[in-house]
């Protein structure tokens, strides 16, 4: 089964395709989609939509799930709603037969972590993951995405 796990912020859209194989090893696909400065807003929407949605094509996804936006924000970012909700409407459209969008709370609930706070320790890599080599180094963003992959499987 290949799933994604995507976190979005204002400037990059950060995704994990994960191949789980039948023995549940797995294998992990890190990388980051920089929008471009230049593009204005419609664009900039289109061009992650459009190279997503190739991704997708590429890797044959089949589950996947988005870091949402926490329901707290105390300043949400407009265009980094903007891009998850893009995303989502992408993910409705490709083959992927089930996906999700998730906090940190829904994320946790999924991958039977639980909802007391214990996620925060592998966003913040104090924790590793599913014995992941080199968690600590992989940035907070990839973690989540990696995370919201993980949890996506679960579906």
């Amino acid at each position: 089964m290949i799933a994604a796990g995507l976190r979005c912020t204002p400037h990059k859209v950060f995704y994990t395709i994960i191949e789980l194989k039948e023995d549940d090893s797995f294998s992990l696909v890190n990388q980051e989609l920089i929008i471009p400065k230049s593009f204005d807003i419609p664009n900039k929407l289109k061009y992650i939509r459009k190279t997503l949605l190739d991704i997708f094509k590429e890797y044959n996804v089949v589950r996947a799930g988005i870091r949402i936006t926490e329901n707290n924000a105390q300043s949400p970012d407009l265009f980094r709603i903007m891009l998850e909700a893009v995303i989502q409407e992408l993910i409705a459209s490709s083959n992927v037969e089930y996906y999700f969008t998730g906090v940190k709370g829904s994320i946790a609930s999924k991958l039977g972590i639980g909802n007391d706070g214990a996620i925060g320790l592998f966003i913040d890599g104090s924790q590793d993951y599913n014995n992941i080599t080199d968690w600590k180094l992989f940035s907070k963003e990839h973690r989540e995405s990696i995370l919201v992959g993980f949890a996506s499987i679960t579906l």
